[in-house]
């Protein structure tokens, strides 16, 4: 399942989850494949909490040969289990991190899939090593998550918008004229959810994580961002909490940090954007994550601070991550300067090889 071969085992479960607001109806999606179908689906979710249940759904998405396949059956029939307090670290090595400021969002979603193609081609040159020398995995494997990294990014002012809002939801072109004269970009994008606001001020993490060392489902991954954001706040001394909307609240109406996730082959891209000091006159032009009557709001706001910025907030962001996943955090320069610098020239430039 781990290679661009055709697999014969079928994808975790997922919680697929309906969303007309006022009537959360969780259900799962089990995703089969044969040895004559394709290589394993790529999935892009986006987090609500199913309130009474106190479950994460999860809206995913799978395409095989182009076509969307949804297949679902109750969620109390598969007996999901609760996120685990902590996460076991089987000889993880340290997660090396990078800031890079100022950033186009196409540009970032290049570098993204070039990071998600990288660890896919890496793992299976490992996996195809330890085949030949015909041992365990385990006795042959170098640390797990040695490939995995997270970008710290500020955008320049971008809207973007999720897998939700294509096709027959779709935004007009007489509405991307509309945001794009306020001087930001419009982009479709891979993640889950709706239209939302990136820009200077928003601190976004996009972690390039393979989950299957650490055997995490996408559903408690996305629960462990949500309790990083919650730590980082803390951090401020704002209280943030988890609602049945999507993302991180300060209370049912402020939302602080928006999440969206794309994972293919269990390698994770896309991520999340918490607001330090953003310009959240933005966000009044649009109805963000498609929640009408809600705000946004910011660390600087609720601190009423304006001296909060991102480069600020990093280290408590970088010690909330570390401590929920379990991971050490070392900047890139430190870890893998060659991989910085390939990143930094990409960014630049716009090539690189990777």
């Amino acid at each position: 399942m781990l290679s661009t071969v055709p697999h014969q085992r079928s994808l975790p479960h997922l919680l697929y989850l309906t969303t007309k607001r006022s009537n959360l109806v969780a259900q799962t999606l089990s995703l089969q494949t044969s040895p004559v179908q394709a290589s394993p689906a790529q999935v892009s979710v986006h987090c609500l909490r199913h309130k009474q249940q106190n479950n994460y759904g999860i809206r995913a998405f799978a395409t095989y040969n182009s076509s969307q396949i949804n297949i679902s059956t109750p969620a109390s029939e598969q007996g999901l289990a609760a996120c685990p307090t902590t996460i076991a670290r089987p000889r993880l090595s340290p997660l090396p991190y990078v800031y890079l400021r100022n950033l186009p969002y196409n540009r970032s979603s290049d570098l993204q899939q070039r990071l998600v193609d990288r660890q896919i081609r890496l793992r299976k040159e490992r996996e195809a090593r330890i085949s030949l020398q015909n041992e365990p995995k385990s006795s042959t494997a170098p640390e797990g998550g040695s490939n995995d990294l997270i970008l710290l990014v500020e955008h320049t002012p971008t809207y973007t918008n999720g897998r939700r809002n294509r096709g027959a939801h779709a935004v007009g072109d007489k509405e991307v004229e509309r945001l794009t004269a306020l001087g930001a970009t419009y982009v479709e994008s891979l993640r889950g959810g709706e239209i939302t606001f990136h820009g200077p001020g928003q601190l976004v993490a996009y972690p390039i994580l393979d989950l299957k060392p650490i055997q995490l489902s996408v559903r408690c991954y996305v629960s462990y961002l949500e309790k990083a954001i919650i730590a980082t706040c803390a951090e401020w001394n704002v209280k943030a909490v988890t609602t049945e909307n999507t993302g991180v609240w300060i209370n049912d109406q402020k939302k602080i940090a928006a999440i969206g996730v794309h994972v293919q082959r269990y390698i994770t891209s896309h991520g999340l954007a918490l607001n330090c000091n953003t310009n959240l006159d933005y966000f009044k032009e649009i109805v963000a994550c498609g929640l009408v009557g809600k705000e946004t709001t910011s660390l600087s706001r609720e601190l009423n601070d304006t001296s909060i910025d991102v480069q600020k907030v990093i280290p408590t962001f970088l010690k909330g991550f570390g401590t929920t996943f379990n991971r050490e955090l070392v900047p890139m320069s430190e870890a893998n300067p060659e991989l910085e610098k390939i990143i930094q020239d990409y960014v630049e430039f716009g090539y690189g090889n990777l």
